[in-house]
């Protein structure tokens, strides 16, 4: 992220949304990237659409995405992001305007929630997840 933003380090805040355009991750073969996003406190990315790879490796780490283009063109820096994953819905507080997001199943919910795939395997061996 430094590269796009140098001060991007300084802004961030734990929660924060990251906005982004299309094919976002593109070039990113590894975990690391989006480990780094969520280890910045970034609580979900919002892009019109990621690169594959990235969408695989952001579920196995636990990382919240969603693709929603109207959102994307809705949302300004600033604005004041609320979202329900489960329902696939993205509010810009500041707007008050709702955008459409398509909700990930249950199943891959449950991975993202218990933080990715590795806790989610260890929460079903021990009999806490479904």
């Amino acid at each position: 992220m430094e590269d796009a933003d140098p001060a991007f380090v300084k802004k961030v805040k734990r929660g924060d949304i990251i906005v982004a355009g299309e094919n976002f991750g593109c070039g990113s073969s590894r975990e690391h990237a989006p480990v780094a996003i969520k280890a910045a406190g970034v609580s979900c990315v919002i892009a019109k659409s990621f690169a594959r790879i990235f969408y695989r490796n952001a579920i196995n780490t636990g990382l919240l995405i969603l693709e929603s283009p109207e959102a994307v063109d809705g949302i300004r820096e600033g604005d004041e992001i609320e979202v329900d994953a489960s329902a696939g819905i993205v509010r810009n507080l500041t707007t008050g305007k709702e955008y459409r997001a398509e909700p990930f199943p249950p199943f891959i919910r449950a991975i993202i929630e218990h933080g990715g795939l590795i806790e989610y395997v260890k929460a079903r061996l021990a009999g806490k997840a479904s």
